[in-house]
């Protein structure tokens, strides 16, 4: 995982969700925005590649 200045994002979730993203992190001792972290950095992506960047291969 890598660490840079965290922005804020909204995103809308159900009530249901809500609750459901706010059990699980009390359950795992952590909060809401690391669970999500935790969660997006332990999936698997098809392309590693961050959408519009093209990383440089300096050789």
């Amino acid at each position: 995982m890598k660490t840079t200045n965290k922005k804020r994002v909204n995103i809308y979730l159900s009530e249901d969700t809500i609750e459901r993203l706010k059990q699980y992190a009390w359950e795992n001792h952590t909060s809401v925005s690391h669970a999500v972290t935790e969660w997006i950095w332990h999936t698997k992506v098809k392309n590693e590649q961050i959408r519009g960047q093209i990383s440089l291969d300096l050789k």
